[in-house]
């Protein structure tokens, strides 16, 4: 009976100092630990151990998949679709609202 008792309290202790917070968005993993929870407007991705496809940016839209080699253990936050990553404030935007790029014109005398 006293073992019963023991088992039923360690059980409880046990239960309420178990992380029972969830990632709702997926967390950046390092060493299989979630180091930090992926920001509102971002979502979890990684390799596994496969090829790397690239976060789409106001610059690449409809990145590709890079078979050059294998990763694992990748892990990031890539803004949620149908937004992109403006490369220069590292912000989620709507592709109409990336910046526009000025075209440099060479002028030759």
């Amino acid at each position: 009976m006293k073992l019963l008792f023991v088992l039923c309290l360690v059980a409880l202790v046990g239960l309420s100092l178990a992380d029972t917070k969830t990632h709702n968005r997926g967390c950046i993993y390092i060493m299989g630990r979630c180091s930090r929870e992926c920001e509102e407007g971002t979502h979890s991705y990684g390799t596994g151990c496969g090829y790397l496809l690239p976060e789409a940016t106001c610059d690449n839209p409809t990145p590709e998949l890079d078979k050059r080699g294998k990763i694992c253990d990748f892990s990031a936050c890539y803004c949620d679709p149908p937004t992109v990553r403006d490369s220069a404030t590292k912000k989620c935007v709507a592709l109409e609202d990336c910046p526009k790029k000025e075209e440099c014109e060479i002028y030759r005398d």
